[in-house]
């Protein structure tokens, strides 16, 4: 078997073994249920605001670290982290736990950088593409099992919302003890770099006499890299726009993601009808890789207005209406065009960028920003203006109308511009 396909299918069995979560499509369930003394108020308020900022502060650093410890330390650590989480939900009871298993919430998030960069360091360049596909395709995998197991399990009363939480961790067991085996990283992406000269002797079977290099000058180099290469990505103006949208998109999906179960929770309170969270979740799955399908299909660079506009109408309906199967269809209508939107995003930039090595800083910049931007969000709407959860869902409805706007007004220039200049160009 060839190497890189042995890597690649280490990889992405653990990426599915990470995914498989079935108690998350319940998570806010579980947690105002019987086994804990919380309310959705408290939810809303005091515990998930601190993982919105937990990974947001610690994306930082797993972001510059990842590269420097070259991958499978933080992939090894993202399973333990996995495991945590499930061990404090599973073993106590107190909201303070509930806040500590925010931190670790956003430390488990955070170090999914390193699944989805390990595989660029690892493979030759000419394999991006493919391995790309294959790593999402393993998350997409399990995030699909994990919706439908857990809507099954309690449609049929086989397990109760807490009892899910034992099939993730055992999952999550399983990721951490098949990250041990993935082959170590010899060479990182900007530190610990393999160096032209000794490609070459590699190459030609030469023996090379190690250079040891100082911790100092390696930093000093990597963080020079960076910069150039950043640099070098942000001077196009199509890359900064692309980015922009990107960040926007994904910050505004994590905001209805994230606090989406309690939206659902008030309206079957006041309509007294079942859950389904679970087989929304894995609906969602299957119609966001349509979406991203059809963003290789769909490319033209106006289609972003009229994609957020709908996104903001889907909200809207899915918050106004006091029926939840409706709100699940808003949902999903969201998700499926943000897959949509993100992997437009992602191609147009890819496009743009000259150095391959260049491919995870620039997306990983684009993610550090849209989770900055929801941590903004989180802050004015819950804990400033402390806006009920169904003006939470009207803001975020009319922040998509806004970038549907921005984004049209952007491209009707753009296409002004074009205009302008072939008109110059024929004179």
């Amino acid at each position: 078997m060839l190497e890189w396909i042995k890597v690649t299918l280490l990889l992405c069995a653990f990426g599915t073994l990470r995914e498989i979560r079935p108690s998350e499509p319940f998570v806010s369930e579980f947690l105002v249920g019987e086994w804990r003394n919380v309310t959705q108020e408290q939810l809303n308020r005091e515990v998930y605001p601190l993982g919105t900022y937990f990974y947001l502060a610690l994306l930082v650093f797993v972001f510059l670290f990842t590269d420097f410890l070259r991958f499978k330390p933080v992939i090894i650590l993202s399973g333990f982290s996995g495991i945590t989480v499930s061990v404090i939900l599973l073993w106590t009871t107190s909201l303070e736990w509930l806040k500590v298993v925010q931190f670790v919430y956003g430390l488990y998030m955070a170090t999914e950088v390193a699944y989805y960069t390990y595989i660029y360091a690892q493979v030759d360049p000419a394999k991006y593409p493919k391995v790309s596909s294959y790593t999402r395709i393993a998350a997409l995998t399990g995030r699909f099992l994990s919706g439908v197991s857990s809507q099954l399990l309690i449609h049929f009363g086989v397990m109760n919302y807490r009892d899910l939480n034992y099939i993730t961790l055992s999952a999550q067991i399983l990721a951490t003890f098949w990250a041990f085996w993935l082959p170590p990283v010899q060479y990182g992406i900007y530190f610990h770099r393999r160096s032209v000269d000794r490609r070459i002797s590699i190459d030609k079977q030469q023996p090379l006499q190690s250079n040891k290099r100082s911790f100092r000058s390696d930093v000093v180099e990597a963080s020079q890299l960076i910069y150039r290469h950043s640099r070098a990505a942000y001077t196009r103006p199509k890359v900064l726009a692309w980015s922009i949208l990107y960040a926007c998109s994904l910050a505004l999906f994590l905001q209805v993601q994230n606090y989406v179960q309690l939206l659902w929770m008030e309206i079957q309170d006041q309509s007294d009808q079942a859950a389904y969270n679970g087989a929304v979740e894995a609906a969602l799955t299957l119609l966001g890789a349509g979406g991203a399908f059809l963003a290789s299909i769909l490319s033209q660079p106006g289609l972003p207005a009229p994609v957020a506009a709908v996104q903001g109408v889907a909200m809207f309906v899915a918050t106004f209406v006091p029926n939840v199967l409706v709100s699940y269809a808003g949902y999903i209508v969201t998700g499926l065009l943000f897959h949509y939107t993100i992997t437009l995003a992602s191609a147009k930039i890819a496009s743009q960028l000259s150095d391959e090595s260049c491919f995870g800083l620039i997306f990983g910049i684009s993610t550090l920003l849209g989770t900055g931007l929801q941590s903004i969000l989180t802050l004015v709407l819950i804990q400033t203006l402390e806006l009920s959860i169904t003006a939470q869902y009207y803001s975020v409805s009319g922040l998509y109308m806004l970038l549907a706007s921005c984004w049209l007004l952007g491209w009707m220039v753009h296409m002004c511009r074009q205009k302008k200049n072939l008109m110059i160009s024929n004179k």
